[in-house]
């Protein structure tokens, strides 16, 4: 959770220390002495520091996005060693800028200078006065540690937005034309593909009465979009270039026979589930290819049954059109393929060697749209004995693989713009933030989506997984009672598709969680008839750990979860599971790993507080106060009922004695 820029204080008079975030870092004093740390992790604590808005940082935080992967305590000893030193490099300055508290650190008001404070102290009225472009951020600090490093791509991407916001303001409040290029040039650098951009651009050259300039913008808006997204701009940036083509046409006799025709918005989006018919989904065929350096008879015959199997499962989800080509390729076939203009996806299996019995293969999605760029790819073994498990697995990964991309391809269309699935594929990508702030966001774009196409199963499965992750952070029914609507919506969809991967998930969690477990194993052994594997990397491990959990059988769960996350790559697309994996460490008395593992994901989500909850409760276990404190803290702000009666509502679902547990390590008394 970012604090919102401080836009009202000015800049000290007489600062002690000069911090220079964009670019390179660097840190001087009055006299113009560098007091740079020379320790990466140094530098990289003075950083998230100097970017904390003067505001105090939990050591914790500190700990979390500096040392995401080791213990709790270990990373707080680390921590003092780097403030210590850190001190010493400010030396004598460092008890005046730096405020170091027991559980807190920050930099003192009023005596120190920052330079991004400066961006955003800007305005509408002063943003032209910034640098163009700005400056990287933190530009030579990097290989610090993956919490921080994605920290530090959040913390860029808050700058250059607030550069963003007050650019697309000073269009909003200015009508100077030259203002307005301007600034329409500075918004452009920053997204090729912002269309109020665009369109103030155009205008203000046809304002200006500068034809070919207005000309010249609507030529190279349609061709941004059609390199970098493959289709054109929304409805409304298509009527401004139309009417300046018209312009120009009137105006220039012959000037048609001159001018290629503009693309119709229909038809440019054709192959684009951006255009509005309410049944098109995603479409992916499944090839695959083999390279006579590297296979062999049994490995073709072996990866052959993958490439049927992985078509198969991904065809049971419900969610993605997809075919298989059943003839075997010497190599990637991009232009051989019949017809690819109709699918959006390619997804490929390609030998790469065999080895004591296994295969080797890359597993890779193409964009057919992108010039067949490659959106997502891993590397698999195929033993006859993991194949069925691997194809389960991979079939959930590469949908949600697929959809990422999608959602990425169409970040920049405007939402009146976008079809029923792309406003799903946009509530879908939003309610996997589990960010409750977006909640009513996921909500509008869903009633839409639906009203213009009611019988669409993918915005069916968008609905009820969206309910599901809701439900992980509601703290003030109990979710028997929050998660029933759910489960009646899917029973009624479950008698329609029977053979729905997707829907099946969905349900056999749902019952459990809405007390109804004799009903979810029934749904949990015919999918277990249906891919008769024990592999712990199947997704059959994910409700397998929660049919454990519901028994009262802690450590089972545990090592479920344990080895479905062991083997990458790990993000299911049916729920949210990483809670019940942390959990059933903490009930089996697993405190370190819940920690390890908590702080893992509170390193990226730091809010969620169905992982603060658990983690709580191993910390306070383990007799770590600082750690406690600060977890307790965030519930607090998050508004999650620290009580015996939220929680044993809310874990209702859990036999009596394991909640009895959760509640004894949170100090909560029971009734």
């Amino acid at each position: 959770m970012h604090a919102s820029p401080d836009t009202t204080g000015a800049p000290p008079d007489n600062p002690l220390l000069h911090i220079f975030l964009l670019g390179h870092m660097r840190v001087l004093s009055s006299t113009g002495l560098s007091l740079l740390p020379t320790g990466t992790k140094t530098k990289a604590l003075l950083a998230i520091l100097a970017l904390s808005n003067r505001r105090p940082v939990a050591r914790t935080r500190l700990a979390e996005l500096l040392w995401s992967k080791r213990a709790p305590e270990q990373a707080r000893a680390s921590l003092r060693q780097e403030i210590h030193r850190l001190m010493d490099v400010l030396h004598p300055l460092g008890p005046e800028v730096l405020d170091v508290q027991r559980h807190t650190l920050a930099i003192r008001p009023n005596l120190t200078d920052i330079d991004t404070e400066r961006v955003f102290r800007a305005t509408p009225q002063t943003v032209m006065d910034l640098p163009d472009p700005l400056p990287p951020l933190l530009e030579d600090l990097s290989a610090v540690d993956p919490g921080f490093a994605t920290w530090l791509e959040e913390e860029r991407n808050r700058l250059l937005d607030y550069k963003t916001a007050q650019l697309e303001a000073l269009l909003a409040s200015t009508t100077e034309p030259a203002t307005v290029m301007a600034a329409t040039r500075r918004l452009l650098r920053l997204n090729p593909l912002n269309e109020g951009a665009w369109r103030a651009h155009i205008q203000a050259a046809m304002y200006s009465k500068e034809e070919g300039t207005a000309l010249l913008g609507a030529e190279n808006c349609l061709r941004t979009f059609r390199h970098t997204i493959a289709t054109t701009p929304g409805q409304e940036t298509m009527r401004l270039i139309a009417k300046v083509r018209a312009t120009h046409q009137q105006n220039t006799q012959g000037a048609q026979s001159t001018l290629p025709p503009l693309p119709h918005a229909s038809s440019a989006l054709s192959r684009s589930p951006v255009a509005d018919d309410p049944l098109r989904m995603l479409r992916a065929t499944v090839f695959l290819a083999c390279p006579t350096a590297g296979s062999t008879p049994e490995s073709v015959a072996l990866a052959e049954l993958f490439r049927d199997e992985l078509g198969l499962d991904i065809a049971m989800h419900g969610v993605l059109d997809i075919s298989v080509q059943t003839e075997c390729f010497a190599a990637t076939p991009f232009q051989s393929l019949p017809s690819r203009g109709q699918w959006d996806f390619l997804v490929g299996i390609t030998i790469t060697g065999v080895s004591e019995g296994k295969s080797t293969c890359l597993l890779q999605a193409f964009d057919t749209r992108l010039n067949d760029t490659i959106v997502w790819g891993h590397r698999i073994s195929l033993t006859p004995t993991t194949l069925r498990a691997l194809s389960n697995r991979f079939a959930s990964v590469l949908i949600l693989s697929l959809f990422k991309a999608e959602a990425r391809r169409l970040a920049s269309v405007p939402v009146a713009a976008l079809s029923p699935f792309g406003m799903g594929l946009r509530a879908l990508t939003l309610s996997m933030r589990a960010d409750p702030r977006l909640y009513d966001t996921i909500e509008r774009l869903m009633a839409e989506a639906e009203q213009r196409a009611p019988e669409n199963q993918f915005l069916f499965f968008v609905h009820a997984h969206y309910l599901l992750i809701r439900m992980y952070d509601e703290w003030h029914m109990p979710v028997a009672d929050y998660i029933q609507p759910m489960v009646t919506m899917l029973k009624q969809n479950f008698t329609l598709f029977p053979s729905n991967i997707a829907t099946r998930y969905l349900l056999t969690a749902g019952l459990f969680y809405a007390n109804q477990p004799e009903e979810a194993r029934f749904l949990l052994a015919q999918m277990h008839a249906a891919l008769p594997t024990d592999s712990p990397v199947s997704m059959l491990a994910l409700p397998d750990g929660l049919d454990a959990l519901c028994r009262g059988d802690a450590a089972t769960a545990a090592r479920i979860y344990t080895s479905f996350f062991g083997m990458a790559p790990s993000v299911p697309l049916f729920s949210a599971p990483d809670q019940e994996f942390i959990l059933s460490c903490f009930l089996a008395d697993q405190y370190e790993e819940t920690l390890l593992h908590a702080r893992g994901i509170l390193a990226t989500s730091p809010d969620r507080s169905a992982i603060l909850v658990p983690a709580l409760a191993a910390a306070n276990m383990l007799g770590h106060q600082s750690l406690a404190q600060d977890y307790r803290q965030r519930l607090h702000r998050l508004h999650t009922p620290l009580c015996a009666s939220a929680i044993e509502g809310h874990y209702a679902y859990l036999p009596a004695h394991l909640r009895q547990k959760l509640c004894h390590a949170l100090h909560l008394t029971l009734p």
